[in-house]
């Protein structure tokens, strides 16, 4: 009997690319304003991800804080005291967050995700930095794991041992809704979680089939009763 539907996040409840692209362009407007002297725009801090990636290997898995870093480490280029570098690159990182959690769910996403809840314990698993609570979803979720928290990105399975583990379910009762087909079908699948493979682009299947296939999120319900039924008359 299923009891928990897990969400990916990007891509799968939403379309991630125009969100990231306006948060960094409001970070950009923001540096530009309250940094004067920074020598450094968000294109071109990215050529230093590398860098602070070899000094910092921990923050491989941390992208928060791995942001907020690589602004830092613009600014002490740019002959910005150290103090004042760690403070404004963690202002500047919450005006990115801010503009992060800024999204506009697929069509029919929400009505969905509220019928869902009535029925079901959600949970939301991301390799990203969104944020049930900030994007305004946190009532309709039981909990949420992110990379960050458990120490390593899908597909590595760390956050779905822990979503069974905190909601004390066997992965039979649970389906994982995912639109990468590695990351969330093949890694939930080698556990025994139920998938659902949001394919919008008509991407190429991983290692295992998902359970079910959907193209937009508005076949989600059908595509979680036929998986029901199936599992209730094994």
């Amino acid at each position: 009997m299923i009891k928990i539907i897990g969400f990916d996040l990007d891509d799968t409840l939403w379309e991630v690319a125009p969100v990231i692209y306006r948060a960094e362009k409001e970070l950009n407007q923001w540096l530009s304003l309250q940094v004067p002297r920074l020598k450094f725009d968000v294109q071109q801090m990215r050529e230093l991800r590398q860098q602070v990636l070899q000094e910092k290997p921990d923050l491989s898995n941390k992208v928060t804080e791995l942001r907020r870093c690589i602004i830092e480490r613009a600014m002490l280029l740019s002959n910005i005291s150290p103090h004042a570098a760690k403070k404004q690159s963690a202002t500047a990182i919450e005006v990115f967050l801010t503009a992060r959690n800024e999204i506009t769910l697929f069509a029919g996403a929400e009505s969905i995700l509220q019928a869902l809840a009535r029925q079901f314990s959600l949970c939301a698993l991301t390799n990203g930095n969104a944020d049930i609570n900030r994007l305004g979803l946190g009532h309709l979720f039981s909990f949420s794991y992110s990379a960050e928290q458990v120490g390593a990105p899908k597909p590595a399975p760390n956050m779905f041992l822990r979503a069974l583990e905190h909601s004390q379910h066997a992965a039979p009762e649970m389906i994982y809704v995912g639109d990468n087909p590695i990351h969330d079908v093949d890694t939930a699948k080698k556990l025994g979680i139920h998938t659902i493979w949001l394919n919008r682009n008509a991407q190429v299947p991983g290692e295992y089939p998902a359970d079910e296939e959907i193209k937009q999120i508005s076949e989600l319900p059908g595509a979680i009763q036929r998986i029901q039924h199936r599992t209730n008359n094994y």
